[in-house]
C-alpha cells in the first residue's frame, strides 16, 4: 500500500489481538441480542443437565459472546458458544473452550455443528477439535460431531 503524503509504502496495518479475560455470569438479555427471542439454549431443555452459561468478557470489559456446556443422556460436556459477530474470524473459539474447560475443570468437550456452517467447523478445527461422527449420525442429525480433549501437560 502506498503512502499518500510520501510516497512511499506503508507498513501493513496489524489486526489487534483479542484476548479473553474471563468468564462471568450469564447474560440472558446479551444472549438474546446474539441469537433473537427465539435463539436455541439448553437451559430448560427436558433432555439437557447440568446446563452452565457464561458471558465471555475480552481484557477491556467488552462482552465477546456466550459459551455454555451441558450434558444429555448420550453425551457429556457438549458445547454452545456464540460469538459476537463483531469479533467472529478472530480466532476466539479455542480461547473461549479453555476459559470454559478452565472454569469447569474439563478435559473433554463435545460440539455439534451443522453441516452447511463452514466458518465453525473451520474454526473448531484449527482450535484442534477432530471429528468423530459418523454417517449415520451425520444423516440423521444434518451435523458433525466433534471432539476436544485437553492437552494432558495443562
Amino acid at each position: 500500500m502506498t503512502n499518500p503524503e510520501t510516497g512511499g509504502t506503508m507498513p501493513e496495518m496489524q489486526e489487534e489481538e483479542i484476548k479473553v479475560e474471563g468468564l462471568a455470569d450469564f447474560d440472558m438479555e446479551y444472549f438474546k441480542t446474539l441469537e433473537g427471542e427465539d435463539g436455541w439454549i439448553a437451559i430448560g431443555q427436558e433432555n439437557c443437565k447440568n446446563q452452565k452459561y457464561y458471558t465471555v468478557i475480552g481484557d477491556g470489559g467488552e462482552k465477546l459472546g456466550i459459551v455454555g456446556v451441558y450434558d444429555t443422556e448420550d453425551e457429556q460436556n457438549i458445547t454452545h458458544i456464540i460469538i459476537d459477530p463483531k469479533y467472529r474470524g478472530k480466532g476466539l473459539v479455542s480461547k473461549f473452550y479453555e476459559a470454559l474447560m478452565n472454569a469447569e475443570k474439563l478435559n473433554t468437550l463435545i460440539a455439534t455443528i451443522d453441516r452447511k456452517n463452514r466458518p465453525s467447523i473451520i474454526s473448531h478445527e484449527r482450535a484442534g477439535f477432530k471429528k468423530v461422527s459418523d454417517e449415520v449420525y451425520e444423516n440423521e442429525f444434518d451435523k458433525f460431531k466433534y471432539r476436544y480433549e485437553k492437552p494432558q501437560n495443562e
